[in-house]
């Protein structure tokens, strides 16, 4: 506030500048704008006097700065002196300081947006041009410089071309340049650059440009050299231009002061420098010290202590200073000046469809568990502290925040539904998504319940309540049995859909095995691929949990027969017992074997492969090397290296062969639990185990040996299997891995086997052939020695590229078979993993068997129950508006006392009631009243039935708290309030907007209003354009696919062309802008609506968008639309920001007329007082979190509140 305090505001009083007329301008400046324009002359050493109606210099007097620098002492010897606290400094002459201030032509233009900070500069530019007789002397460095006319303009990306239009548009005379930059101009074009430049009146470039040209404006550093440099670097032409002024436009954008484009800009010559900004301090005072560095003010922009102390001890002394160097006015100041047309503030409320209404709820829900609130805002737990919860509950307030938006909006939102890869736009959409969660959630639930279960009788077992754990597993296995039906059904149902499949088993077998390709699914199935995925997934878990029951009544069996004291030997119940048992492990056998039925089939469809080709000798064959006996001088050398190698490999060939033998005959042992007729001992899976272990390194060694012997063939090395190998030897010399002893015994085999000659390959061999022939064939006319040598090394480098061939399509067809051995092996490896899991699940408990583990575990099973039967009634409500559809929002008729209700329950069976009658009959039966079937409390789902209807408010104070019988929200009427936010709106033409038909599904509440509102403003407002912000991007993406349903043209902020389609084409009737996108001074007043998609608790993001159209320029009355949905943390948010607003309205209007005679005038200066209390307050780069897909940041005092205000009808303060 510092700064907002100390920027000067010109007095009214000024008549001089009333009479400022701008030669070359088409538009009207109002008084305010030509009381700052006298500002701006002033403080580039003009003047605009009545008398001459011209711009004339300033007096000697006149440019005197009045700064509090220093203070009058005496010495010692009583001589005077002056000493400066500030600049820390004694001295007898304080001219020069004083001078320093003079130096600075230019300043800060900070008029609050909206204001015409555009237009004042184009004023600025038209009124004092440099005039050629009375330019000033170049400073000491600048002579070289071509002086120049030019203003130079340096803007945001999004902000230059409305410069040049404009600049076109109000100054038609002036010449104006787009630059772009100098990048690919040379030496030679440079200074024609440079005369270019200079001979505009305007040149406009971007900050992003500035930056890059940094590169080519300052000098490298010098260096010693040899020689001189060859070629002179380009020079920008910004450094090369003495311009007769310098304008940052958005200059808040250069405050730290280090950026590349601050820095270039604090060089560029210049005579008049201005920072122009609607904000320039975005977090506190210490942003200025970018301008004041721009400015080159010193000694304050290069001397952190004086800069530290002006802005922290020396207050005063900052006030004068800036007030001489900036200007500000605010809409609040000059409202009775410029006469914008009025705005005019609607809210409208709306209540979510019922299925959004449900998805909303239940993440509410999980947010109060993981805050440990209740939905109330109570804690649940003792000693609760919000400091442990801020970061759970910013980012629940984030997604709720998200929510009331769109079910898509953010990872988390699409995680809840599924993770489709396919986008979820439309209510039917995400009902589909939430119906399938919600099965999938019966199901773990189930599962979850029935293990529980199994849990609680293995605590009975091997005990004399072993009957209790048999009653127990008989009826987990009875509903486990029911859940292996369903589930086989429901597999059957989809292949039956599916069309290619016959049975269950067959799908098991074919569609999840990515190594078999009998079986393919089209494009367009891949999704249904999926679905059966699931299922097969679901049929396989509910088997597991069948096979765990069925194993564990075998137990029970056995441990009541063998039991003397529970049951007597040999009797009538002994042998009963016996059959159960036995019957009871060979069912569970059979199920072990439908678990494991396709790992067993793919494992035995690759050894089947593997033992057809062993008994038909199909393996690859390894030729056989030999050279031939005849040799020459000149080629024996490399004959006799030839002959090393080939004896090497061919010993290596042999190696190979034995180890793909051994490795057959590991891979062709019978899997455990294959065959009926194998005896048990109860070591198999460990003897397994160890195979798997050989296994794996004969083929890691195999795959290591057929690389080296490519590397000795073609002389290509495999480096990464080459590091695997080394790796795993050194983990086997610590006796880790598998097989350590074995795999330390294979590799120095492999070593040993490797050529001798390590330099030497077959290729390398070709290569010295070649050499030799090509040296033969030099001589025109060889020696017979010569000639019989040359036929030999030809003879002999054919032979050898013919066995190189031979050896290579066996070295890749030996990787081909090592990867079916890989395979194979793996496909063991998964049944013996799954082998082991069944295994494990039947493993008997090792927990302690106390009272106090069974009364836990009891107290786990009611948990779960409870939860999975509130996950029934859930689902069969989700069913219930599927089968609804669009009625699902229609009041509902209850059977006992035939009213309709909006707060009612739906049971599990399926029929609805109003609670107070269902809670009545409850408490007297517990039976459902229409088909008798029993209930429990959790088989209630809670449900409100919310009309379809948008309330538009004209709120004074916030919205009220709603309850769950609210048709909606209702404004409330305070008639002794007389300063409101929002209007009155017309409720037939509400109506009218409400009955507009969409053709189409729906794409959740706020999507379908806001299209409905945009269709209706076509009527009632043609030709009318419209803003649409939201703080979040993904949203304006949803909307753009509503958009392009619905045929409504829109452009985008982020759009290349965006915001000229917007201004220029006709069809374009809204424009999409998020808050994270840079539109400081972005002008857009043919724009007459705002659309506020959701409530903001940061004031100042939302005048970012009401800012773009309310501003001069604006010949028409502006809207702003603000949505919220009834009964969600928006309401929270709205309420809290309202009361904000009101606080700082109350400030303002302390000593002014609070009557009921107030005048609209009045209460709308009072609102613009507020906002710009607000923006002058927030520290801008603050207001957005630093998650990209977050929204505002929100203070960790306003967490609780915005969370629960809503529903627990308490402010923040009370918690």
């Amino acid at each position: 506030m510092d700064f907002y305090n100390a920027a000067h505001v010109p007095s009214k009083d000024d008549t001089d500048s009333l009479s400022i007329d701008v030669s070359g301008l088409t538009a009207t400046l109002y008084p305010y704008q030509k009381r700052t324009l006298q500002w701006l002359l002033r403080r580039e050493g003009v003047k605009w006097t009545s008398q001459d109606a011209a711009v004339q210099f300033l007096s000697e007097d006149e440019r005197r700065q009045d700064l509090d620098l220093f203070r009058t002492v005496q010495d010692a010897n009583g001589s005077k002196i002056y000493l400066s606290d500030v600049f820390q400094t004694i001295t007898r002459d304080p001219t020069p300081y004083h001078e320093a201030g003079k130096l600075v032509k230019g300043g800060i233009l900070a008029e609050e947006m909206g204001l015409g900070k555009t237009l004042e500069v184009i004023s600025l530019i038209l009124l004092h041009r440099r005039r050629t007789e009375f330019s000033p002397e170049p400073l000491p460095g600048q002579e070289h410089l071509v002086p120049s006319s030019a203003t130079f303009i340096v803007t945001p990306k999004s902000l230059q071309l409305q410069w040049i239009s404009e600049l076109s548009r109000h100054a038609p005379g002036l010449r104006v340049k787009h630059y772009t930059g100098c990048r690919g101009v040379d030496k030679d074009g440079e200074a024609r650059l440079v005369a270019e430049l200079a001979g505009y009146d305007v040149v406009v470039t971007t900050y992003s440009v500035l930056s890059a040209e940094l590169h080519f404006a300052i000098s490298p550093p010098e260096r010693s050299r040899r020689h001189e440099r060859a070629y002179s670097r380009v020079i920008s032409p910004l450094v090369q231009i003495l311009w007769w002024r310098v304008c940052l436009d958005e200059a808040q954008m250069i405050e730290s002061g280090v950026s590349q484009a601050a820095a270039l800009a604090r060089v560029i010559p210049r005579v008049n420098a201005w920072g122009v900004t609607g904000t320039p301090v975005k977090d506190d005072v210490k942003d200025l010290l970018g301008l004041l560095s721009f400015l080159r003010y010193e000694p304050y922009c290069s001397t952190p202590q004086i800069w530290q102390a002006l802005t922290t001890r020396y207050k005063p002394l900052f006030q004068q200073l800036f007030k001489s160097i900036s200007i500000r006015h605010t809409k609040a100041s000059v409202r009775d000046e410029i006469a914008l047309p009025p705005q005019r503030r609607y809210v409208i409320s709306m209540p979510f469809t019922a299925v959004e209404e449900q998805h909303y709820q239940s993440l509410y829900k999980e947010m109060a568990e993981a805050c440990k609130l209740s939905t109330d805002g109570d804690a649940t737990i003792e000693k609760w502290n919000q400091e442990d919860y801020e970061d759970v509950m910013r980012i629940w307030l984030n997604r709720l925040r998200q929510t009331a938006l769109h079910p898509e909006i953010g990872v988390y939102g699409r995680r809840v539904l599924g993770g489709k890869e396919r986008p979820m736009r439309t209510v039917e959409e995400v009902l589909s998504a939430m119906l399938e969660q919600g099965e999938i959630a019966i199901r773990l639930e189930e599962r979850a319940y029935l293990s529980s279960k199994l849990v609680l009788g293995q605590l009975f077992e091997n005990s004399p309540r072993v009957r209790e754990a048999r009653e127990i597993w008989e009826e987990v296995q009875s509903e486990s049995a029911k859940l292996v039906a369903e589930a086989q059904v429901a597999l059957r149902d989809a292949l039956r859909e599916k069309g290619n499949a016959k049975d269950t088993d067959e799908f098991l077998e074919r569609v999840q095995d990515p190594e078999d390709s009998d079986i393919e699914l089209e494009d367009e199935d891949v999704g249904n691929k999926g679905k059966l995925g699931e299922l097969q997934n679901r049929l396989r878990t509910s088997l597991e949990l069948h096979h765990k029951a069925i194993f564990f009544c075998a137990n029970a069996y056995f441990q009541i027969r063998d039991n003397p004291e529970l049951t007597q030997p040999d009797s009538e119940e002994f042998q009963h017992l016996k059959k159960l048992e036995d019957d009871g492990y060979e069912s569970a056998k059979l199920v072990r074997r439908k678990i494991l039925g396709q790992g067993q089939r793919k494992a035995m469809r690759l050894l089947n492969k593997i033992a057809s080709a062993a008994k038909e000798q199909s393996f690859v064959e390894i030729p056989e090397l030999a050279v031939n006996s005849e040799r020459g001088i000149e080629s024996g050398g490399i004959i006799d290296n030839l002959q090393v190698l080939y004896e090497d490999l061919n010993e290596q060939a042999n190696l190979i062969d034995e180890w793909r033998e051994q490795i057959i005959q590991l891979l062709l042992r019978p899997l455990v639990d294959e065959e009926d007729t194998t005896e048990t001992t109860g070591e198999e899976l460990v003897d397994a185990a160890k195979i798997q272990d050989e296994l794996m390194v004969y083929v890691q060694i195999l795959r290591a040996v057929v690389a080296d012997r490519q590397f000795v063939v073609s002389g290509q090395e495999n480096g990464l299997l080459k590091h695997e190998i080394e790796m795993a030897v050194r983990m086997a010399n610590e006796g880790e891995g598998p097989a350590p002893e074995k795999l330390l015994d294979l590799a120095e085999k492999m070593t040993e086997a490797k050529p001798r000659r390590a330099n030497m390959s077959m290729r390398a061999a070709i290569s010295d052939l070649r050499s030799l022939l090509s040296r033969l064939h030099r001589d025109p006319n060889p020696s017979q020695r010569e000639r019989l040598e040359s036929k030999i090394a030809s003879d002999l480098m054919k032979t050898t590229q013919t066995l190189l061939g031979e050896q290579n399509k066996a070295v890749v067809a030996l990787e081909a078979e090592v990867e079916i051995f890989k395979r194979a092996m793996n496909a063991r490896l998964d049944y013996y993993r799954q082998l082991q899991a069944v295994s494990d699940d039947v493993m008997p408990l090792e927990t302690p068997k106390t009272e106090e583990a069974i009364e836990k575990a009891r107290k786990t099973i009611d948990d779960l129950h409870r939860k999975l039967l509130a996950n029934e009634a859930k689902h069969r409500y989700l069913v219930s508006l599927k089968e609804t559809g669009s009625k699902s929002n229609e009041p509902r008729m209850c059977v006992i006392c035939q009213m309709p209700f909006s707060s009612g329950v739906l049971t599990v069976c399926g029929h609805q009631f109003c609670k107070e009658c269902i809670m009545m009959w409850f408490k007297a039966h517990r039976n459902c009243p229409v088909c008798k079937r029993a209930l429990k409390a959790d088989n209630l789902h809670d449900i409100i039935i919310k009309p379809q209807q948008l309330q538009v408010h004209g709120e004074e104070a916030g919205l009220p708290k709603a309850s769950a019988n609210d048709d909606g929200l209702q404004r409330r009427r305070d008639s002794s309030k007389q300063t409101v936010l929002y209007s009155e709106f017309d409720n037939r033409e509400l109506e009218r907007m409400k009955n507009i038909e969409l053709d189409g599904p729906s794409f959740t509440t706020k999507v379908d209003t806001l299209v409905r509102h945009l269709m209706w403003l076509r009527e009632s407002d043609p030709g009318a354009k419209s803003i649409v912000f939201s703080q979040y991007k993904d949203f304006l993406h949803i909307l753009r696919n509503a958009f392009n349903r619905f045929r409504i043209g829109y452009a985008s902020i982020d759009d290349p062309d965006g915001i000229r389609r917007f201004k220029e084409d006709p069809a374009v009737e809204c424009f999409l802008l998020h808050a994270r996108a840079h539109s400081s001074g972005l002008n857009l007043v043919n724009a007459s609506h705002v659309f506020l998609c959701e409530p903001l608790l940061n004031t100042a993001l939302e005048l970012q968008a009401i800012a773009r159209v309310d501003r001069i320029g604006q010949q028409h009355e502006t809207t702003v639309w603000l949505y919220i949905v009834s009964g969600t943390v928006e309401e929270s948010i709205y309420n809290l920001s309202v009361r904000r607003r009101m606080e700082h309205m109350g400030r303002n209007l302390k000593g002014k007329s609070r009557s009921k005679e107030s005048t609209p005038e009045l209460l709308d200066a009072n609102i613009e007082e507020a906002n710009t209390l607000e923006l002058e307050q927030a520290a801008l780069s603050k207001l957005m979190s630093k998650d990209r897909s977050a929204g505002e940041m929100v203070d960790r005092g306003d967490l609780w509140e915005c969370l629960f205000g809503h529903a627990s009808g308490k402010d923040g303060k009370d918690k």
